[in-house]
């Protein structure tokens, strides 16, 4: 009796840590968690509307061609969409082509992982 109680226990642990981090598995926690690709994605997340790396870079505070090889890890993990858009600044008749950025669903559902597995 006890050694099945036992046994229950440390299967209901094992199923409550896997489900709560099943980002673990594939390595999605481990890339989220770099400080510099977390300020990214949280200022994604809080973002209305697309951001593109220079905009990136002056939120977080992170050089913008380490902004880009950050955003590059992300969309390969799938947490990020990029697109490639003209954008016209002010004063100038000329486009430049910008590096438009999202999160997207899997980046929510890792995050109220975490959340859930912090139990906040």
């Amino acid at each position: 009796m006890i050694n099945t109680i036992s046994i229950d226990l440390k299967h209901s642990v094992y199923v409550l840590l896997m489900t709560s981090l099943k980002f673990i598995i594939d390595g999605t926690a481990n890339i989220v968690m770099h400080p510099a690709r977390f300020l990214i994605l949280q200022c994604l997340r809080k973002s209305e509307k697309e951001m593109f790396v220079e905009q990136i870079a002056k939120k977080v505070d992170v050089h913008p061609r380490m902004v880009s090889h950050h955003l590059t890890v992300l969309e390969k993990q799938g947490l990020v969409e990029c697109s490639y858009s003209l954008v016209t600044k002010k004063g100038s008749k000329r486009g430049i082509a910008v590096r438009l950025c999202k999160t997207t669903e899997k980046s929510k559902e890792v995050f109220n992982d975490i959340r859930e597995a912090l139990g906040t």
